[in-house]
């Protein structure tokens, strides 16, 4: 769900129909995925509900999406944003119950969101990582 750019609004419709079709509370699912990042298993149903949940979303069009002039920052400020998130996520993936590598990883992902005027991180990243080696 982390992947799909969404409002905070849309992520709750997406979470109450995932929670829905897997027949669980929605604080339920919630949790699952919350403890799903400190590397716990979630429960087939819910993966498979949340995964549909997040495919209609996308085929339905609701998800978030900017268009327009926006401006672009320096190229070198994105290398360096780029670089620093790799950075990142190599300390993170070496040590994921280290609280300042998640936060190192938590700040650059903002970074980079910010600085290619994004409201998410897969998109702003993309963004950076085009946006550098054109």
């Amino acid at each position: 769900m982390a992947t799909t750019p969404a409002t905070a609004y849309e992520a709750e419709c997406i979470l109450s129909a995932a929670a829905a079709q897997a027949g669980l509370p929605e604080t339920v699912l919630a949790a699952a995925m919350r403890e799903a990042l400190r590397g716990a298993p979630v429960p087939a149903r819910a993966e498979r509900a949340l995964r549909e949940a997040v495919q209609a979303s996308r085929i339905q069009g609701t998800a978030f999406q900017v268009s327009g002039p926006y401006l672009l920052p320096l190229r070198t400020d994105a290398e360096k944003a780029v670089g620093r998130f790799f950075e990142a996520r190599l300390r993170l993936t070496a040590a994921p119950a280290d609280p300042e590598a998640r936060r190192a990883f938590e700040d650059v992902l903002f970074t980079l969101c910010v600085l290619m005027g994004r409201p998410s991180a897969p998109q702003a990243l993309h963004e950076a990582i085009q946006y550098t080696e054109s």
